[in-house]
């Protein structure tokens, strides 16, 4: 290996696997495994690859690792035939030098936050015009986590985040009053309101708010009142 692709492959060993955003692995094994399905199907896929949802991607590589290798494992456009070994080294070559060519060769600016990204859109934030008047979209924000995890955040080309929970809770059947809920943007949708967005930052942080759940809870937690007046 170069001294880059050894200084990053330093950081593997130590890993407990988790999607942090403030460390480099995650990002090293995101650029290896997109590689790694490439370099096993794209030689007899082509143009094909791009529309193979990763799911399918993330199975096919779980089962070559589980079951061994198969026909689809050799490059069909060499002379020579390749091992799993041969395409698993060749991938993680091509993970690093993506990375490199993209975010340069400090490791420091390859935690996988500063590549994984995430803005919540309105649909009228995308007049950047708009967006700037009435502040209709987030703030940027650095994310863990990937498609294929537990805090999914499923990216599209660039990284940036397409696609997430629409809201997480934690329940506690023995307890209700002791549950928890969070959503990714606000208990309002007017981006005048001061609840629009309200709760971005605490789903973002992997944060909960209490959810009352009985009536005598409801009644203690509440904070505002409404009144639905009929008309004359």
């Amino acid at each position: 290996m170069s001294p880059l692709e050894a200084e990053a492959f330093k950081t593997l060993p130590a890993w407990d696997y988790d999607m942090n955003r403030d460390k480099a692995a995650p990002a090293i094994f995101e650029f290896f495994t997109r590689s790694f399905a490439a370099n096993l199907l794209g030689d007899e896929l082509g143009d094909l690859l791009d529309q193979l949802p990763g799911s399918i991607k993330d199975y096919y590589i779980y089962r070559v690792l589980k079951n061994g290798p198969d026909e689809w494992v050799n490059d069909i456009t060499t002379p020579q035939a390749e091992t799993l070994d041969d395409i698993i080294f060749k991938s993680y070559r091509d993970g690093i030098q993506v990375l490199s060519e993209n975010y340069g060769t400090d490791l420091s600016k390859w935690n996988w936050g500063a590549i994984h990204k995430i803005v919540l859109e309105h649909p009228m934030g995308t007049v950047k015009l708009l967006d700037r008047m009435f502040n209709l979209n987030s703030d940027l924000y650095a994310v863990g986590g990937s498609n294929h995890t537990v805090c999914s955040y499923t990216y599209g080309d660039g990284f940036r985040v397409t696609d997430g929970a629409s809201e997480r809770h934690i329940y506690n059947t023995s307890d209700w009053d002791e549950s928890y809920t969070v959503i990714p943007t606000g208990a309002s949708g007017v981006p005048a309101s001061e609840f629009y967005l309200s709760q971005t930052k605490t789903y973002i942080e992997g944060k909960f708010y209490k959810d009352a759940f009985t009536d005598d809870a409801v009644k203690a937690a509440a904070k505002y009142t409404l009144k639905l007046v009929p008309g004359n």
